[in-house]
């Protein structure tokens, strides 16, 4: 509990030192990092959660992809493996055009890895960072579109269980959206991944019965996409807190001020589609992401 108290719960504005990548061959290459299987490795682009992100030159098809390598610490656990090839299953089976696709799934000097499109572009945490509130045009489109690639995952019977900012990318000019980091992901039906009593997910963005270790299911991405809503259209988290505790307290208890209230440029009819995204219980809630797209 002390640990949660101290620990920061704002993990969307802030920046990780560089991981080691000691694990990468040399390569004689000019202006790489290293070799990673066929791979070489041109940058490193983030890390998070129980993986690390690389950019990648594919050699066989002179292509820039995207690898996530597991976190070379949790190689040995066989927890972690399991869910890092879970969430290997669960992004290859959505093909949708807001879902970042998934190339293929292999494993090098022991670390599982899965090799992804490469999206040009930045998260919409970053967007939101630099520019504040979204013009309501905006919000829409990408909720929209963010929407859309839910209802494949929902369709497949997958929980994304981390919808936040940072895993909805914008594709450059164009800035499409691209549903990223199904490493949370999980078939409605699979129990065998998750340890009681572990909080996985981003207290700022997660469902009230997520923050509680209670069931959930697809309704809950729903709550955590309205909260991105609500980031998009204020500039901020409706549940911002200085610590992770805290942060679990107000996604459980607290309510934010509406929408509208807080930026008067968002009408009443879209506050209450973020409202009704909110609502602590899953009943109150749109049932189906579909149905929020449309």
């Amino acid at each position: 509990m002390r640990r949660l108290e101290t620990r920061s719960g704002a993990p969307e504005h802030e920046m990780e030192s560089p991981p080691r990548l000691d694990f990468l061959q040399p390569s004689d290459q000019p202006g790489v990092l290293g070799r990673f299987g066929p791979y070489e490795i041109v940058a490193h682009v983030a890390s998070g959660g129980m993986g690390i992100v690389l950019k990648a030159r594919d050699q066989a098809l002179n292509r820039i992809v995207a690898l996530k390598i597991l976190e070379p610490t949790l190689a040995a656990n066989t927890l972690a493996r399991a869910r890092f090839v879970r969430e290997a299953r669960a992004a290859a089976a959505v093909v949708h055009e807001h879902v970042v696709p998934i190339y293929a799934v292999d494993e090098s000097a022991g670390l599982p890895y899965i090799v992804m499109q490469f999206v040009q572009g930045q998260p919409l945490s970053d967007r939101i960072r630099a520019t504040g509130p979204l013009r309501l045009e905006e919000v829409l489109r990408i909720g929209a579109q963010t929407a859309a690639g839910l209802a494949a995952a929902h369709a497949q019977g997958l929980i994304h269980r981390d919808i936040k900012p940072g895993n909805i990318l914008l594709e450059n000019s164009v800035e499409r959206v691209k549903l990223t980091d199904f490493g949370l992901a999980r078939a409605v039906d699979d129990t065998g991944l998750t340890r009681t009593g572990e909080l996985a997910g981003t207290p700022e963005f997660m469902a009230p019965e997520q923050a509680a270790n209670e069931a959930v299911d697809h309704r809950s991405d729903l709550f955590s996409f309205g909260s991105v809503l609500y980031a998009m259209c204020t500039g901020h988290s409706p549940f911002h807190a200085s610590s992770v505790i805290a942060a679990v307290r107000k996604v459980c208890d607290a309510r934010p001020p509406p929408v509208h209230e807080v930026n008067p440029a968002i009408p009443r009819w879209f506050n209450d589609i973020v409202a009704r995204l909110m609502a602590k219980s899953p009943a109150e809630r749109f049932q189906s992401a579909r149905e929020v797209a449309s």
